[in-house]
């Protein structure tokens, strides 16, 4: 069964529409690195301020999560320009609290913080929607919130081997011929709720296409972990 796997996931390396793929969305990559340079230097500029006064990177962190968490009260009262507005304020704060922490000092509880309230965000958002119009949007968002459940944990149950191995040999995922890098993760899922927040009609059709790239997510960390965890492990015969 292994030696199936294995020469399948060969076989995956050398498929020209998989290598298409990639060299696809290492171009959209590239392009969002782009767009997120320039702001990076705003939002430099804003931490550096915001440092002198004593604020921290935990408290935009706690702040932006509390704005954040507002839309859903706003999506269930159907008032999604101002959903929108809280959307925009918490991902502004994401941006933010880590230009902060790197200029004071980036610490292992910030990095777990903001991890935690981003899935707890993103999660809202989808219930959020969900309360707009239970009958429409509640089996959508049911398996959206089901996709997003299991790339996150593919992409932490990969980050525990990651951190148990970091002192012997770091692992990198991005080595593997079949990660997707940040495909259907923050800059696709930000831009589906923008969306979402202009065109409500529209949850059911972007809920079951962000769940489907959202299992691919999944699927790609998997078989990532496999490469790197066991073929790539393996020493070579020559």
């Amino acid at each position: 069964m292994l030696k199936k796997l294995k020469s399948m996931i060969i076989k995956l390396t050398e498929n020209k529409f998989w290598q298409k793929m990639l060299k696809f969305l290492s171009f959209i990559k590239s392009v969002s690195e782009k767009i997120l340079d320039k702001s990076n230097m705003l939002m430099a500029h804003l931490a550096k301020n915001l440092h002198k006064i004593g604020i921290t990177a935990n408290m935009v962190s706690i702040a932006g999560f509390v704005i954040g968490l507002l839309a859903i009260n706003f999506l269930a009262m159907s008032n999604f320009f101002a959903a929108l507005i809280c959307i925009l304020v918490n991902r502004l704060c994401d941006a933010l609290d880590g230009a902060l922490a790197r200029h004071s000092q980036i610490t292992d509880f910030g990095v777990f913080l903001d991890a935690t309230l981003d899935y707890v965000f993103y999660a809202g958002i989808i219930f959020g929607f969900a309360l707009a119009n239970p009958a429409q949007n509640a089996v959508a968002a049911t398996f959206l919130l089901f996709a997003f459940a299991s790339s996150a944990c593919a992409m932490l149950a990969y980050a525990v081997i990651d951190y148990k191995n970091k002192a012997k040999n770091k692992l990198d995922i991005a080595k593997s011929p079949f990660y997707l890098g940040g495909f259907a993760q923050g800059f696709e899922t930000f831009i589906a709720m923008i969306v979402l927040c202009l065109i409500p009609s529209g949850f059911l059709f972007i809920a079951i296409i962000l769940g489907i790239l959202c299992f691919v997510k999944a699927c790609s960390v998997v078989i990532a972990a496999y490469y790197n965890f066991v073929i790539a492990q393996r020493p070579s015969k020559d």
